[in-house]
């Protein structure tokens, strides 16, 4: 890693805001905004530590000996990219106090803070860090090449390009307009393909080696 301090800085640190969660969620202290319910003494926190895992990453990518990137990283450079983005626009606050916010820095309320929450977060928030290590882990586990490199690139453009049109189907029959609603529609049908196809592409590279796995779980 490019620096060790800043790992454990990421690992504790993150703790903390859990804890931090844990404690105040429960007491009612929260934005009550979705995926962005903490209040904002612990949203800079978040904004912190996710800086520092990003210049962990970044540095680690730069000082790496092999000069091709393989395209797990890939996954992770869009995870740590896009969920920023999320984090940002969806909690720029004014505070008034320690646990009470002014308003919205950005006044998105509704299905405008919906439409920026929903493909963000549902694509890069809970599916590119695990294809990241989806394909780190099974050709490791595996002892053997992905089955197709090229798949894999194809399969990282099109999902990213396509998820994040695909977010309104999680927002059908809301104060959405008609035009995303079907919009969302069209791309989630076309997200078939890049989710097929990583999902072969993961289980060809294990094909004649689940024994390995097995015995890695074990």
């Amino acid at each position: 890693m490019f620096s060790d301090w800043l790992s454990w800085f990421n690992f504790w640190g993150w703790q903390t805001i859990i804890v931090a969660a844990a404690v105040t969620l429960p007491l009612g202290l929260t934005t009550s905004k979705e995926y962005a319910e903490l209040e904002w003494p612990i949203k800079i926190a978040i904004t912190i530590v996710w800086v520092a895992f990003a210049v962990n990453l970044f540095g680690t990518i730069v000082k790496r000996r092999e000069k091709h990137m393989y395209v797990a990283i890939w996954f992770y450079i869009a995870t740590v990219v896009t969920v920023a983005v999320l984090h940002i626009t969806n909690s720029m606050t004014m505070p008034a106090g320690w646990f009470k916010k002014l308003f919205d820095v950005c006044r998105r309320a509704g299905r405008a803070r919906a439409m920026v929450v929903w493909p963000q977060r549902v694509a890069f928030f809970l599916t590119t860090p695990y294809l990241g290590l989806m394909y780190y882990f099974l050709p490791k586990a595996a002892n053997r090449p992905i089955f197709s490199y090229r798949l894999s690139i194809i399969h990282f453009w099109a999902l990213v390009f396509l998820y994040i049109w695909a977010g309104p189907h999680h927002l059908l029959y809301s104060a959405l307009p008609d035009w995303a609603q079907s919009l969302g529609m069209v791309f989630s049908l076309m997200l078939i393909a890049p989710s097929w196809g990583g999902m072969l592409n993961g289980l060809l590279t294990l094909r004649g080696a689940w024994d390995k796995v097995r015995r890695i779980r074990s």
